[in-house]
Formats: C-alpha cells, structure tokens, sequence
C-alpha cells in the first residue's frame, strides 16, 4: 500500500531531507572510496554511506503500513544513523594514534560492542510504538529514549574529544581551520540526532516540524566533513 497524503513535517522529512541526504551522502561516499581505498578513506566512506542507507530505508518504510515491517525498518534506519558514529571515532583514533596503534582488532573490538549496545534496544518493551493510532509515525518510551541517549552518547563524546585533542595537536592554520569544520560538522550531526531520539518521544507536531526543518542543515554537514576531512584523506 502507498501512502498518498502527507503533512508537512513528514513530506518535508521524508521526501525533502531524508530522500535528498541518502543521495547525497551516498555520491560523496562513493567520491571518497574513488579517491583512496586506504583504510582510513574505507572508515569516512563508510560513515557516509550508513547514514545513506539509514536515509533510503526511511522513506521506504514511509509508504509502508504493516506494523511489524514498519517497526523493524525504524529501528534499522535509527540503528544505522548511531552506527554511523562509531566509524567517526575509529577515523578519529587512528588520526590520533596510527593504524599501526589502532588495529583492526581494536576497530572491530569497539564497532562491536556498540552495535550489541545499539541492539539491545530492541529487546525493551514496548519501546516503539507506530502504528495507526500514531498515524505511522513512532512514538518512543521513556525507558527506550534513555536507553537510546546513553548508548549514544558512549560514541558521540569519545568522538568529540578526540576530535578536539587532535585539533589542539596541529600546529598547520589551514589544517586547524579544516579539522574546526570537521568538528562543527560532526557536531551538528549529533544534534539532529539527539533531537530527532527527543522528537519521537514527545511525539509533538510542532517539535517534529522543528526538527524536520533543522534536519535540513544534514546537507551542510555532509559538505563539511568532506571539505574538513574528506579531500584531504584521498591525496
């Protein structure tokens, strides 16, 4: 069944930031890949295209009206948006520490534990609800969000930090310069994602307008991290 009839904030969320940032994140994935395959391109790109991914199964779930379908495609597409950060603080790591520190051991020892920490949200009750009553938006719990806020933020400070402590290292103006994009960028990512895991809990139209607008700054903060980090990586 095809949803015909859409509200503002959800056409706008959907088929305006959603749908536009999948494309969008998933080209500049693609022109990092193209640059470098190194290990270090492999890690930014894949950023990139997880939350491409999250973004494409988000508007494919918006024309779908079978409660279970569309409950696990929510939590894949949230799932997906968290996982994302994690390959931000692996990036972040070995920029601080070498490749030769940072193994891949290591990297897989910490994308691991936080994707069982990210599943672990599916296993609690009643944690999303969307279905007809929620005119298929979802609503989440008060334990779910908590939950969601805690595990996130286990990845988005660490990424943070580390992020300002190699700012502080470099000694290059136009270096330090990039990398406070980098930061800005990241950060604004984080935002959307703490006010969009606050939006589904409130479930308040005005708020999820706000956030469905604020969503739109997605599309800055893909050119940021590139013109930060991204171009220089592939040279």
């Amino acid at each position: 069944m095809v949803l015909f009839e859409f509200d503002i904030p959800r056409f706008i969320q959907v088929y305006i930031v959603q749908l536009g940032m999948g494309i969008f994140y998933f080209l500049i994935g693609l022109v990092i890949l193209k640059r470098d395959t190194k290990r270090l391109n492999q890690l930014f790109a894949t950023f990139y295209i997880l939350a491409a991914s999250a973004s494409i199964i988000n508007v494919i779930y918006a024309s779908i009206f079978i409660n279970l379908v569309v409950k696990i495609l929510h939590f894949l597409t949230y799932f997906l948006f968290c996982f994302a950060i994690v390959y931000l603080l692996i990036f972040n790591l070995i920029i601080l520490k070498s490749e030769k520190l940072f193994t891949i051991k290591k990297h897989n020892i910490i994308a691991g534990t936080y994707a069982v920490s990210l599943l672990v949200l599916i296993l609690i009750p009643g944690g999303i609800t969307i279905n007809k009553s929620t005119d298929w938006k979802p609503v989440w719990s008060l334990p779910f969000l908590i939950y969601a806020l805690i595990v996130i933020s286990c990845a988005i400070i660490p990424c943070f930090y580390f992020a300002v402590k190699i700012y502080k290292k470099l000694e290059d103006k136009a270096l330090k310069k990039k990398w406070a994009f980098y930061i800005l960028a990241t950060l604004i990512y984080f935002a959307i994602l703490y006010v969009a895991s606050i939006s589904n809990f409130l479930n308040d139209p005005t708020f999820r307008l706000i956030t469905s607008i604020a969503g739109l700054s997605l599309f800055a903060t893909a050119y940021l991290l590139y013109y930060g980090v991204g171009k220089q990586i592939g040279e």
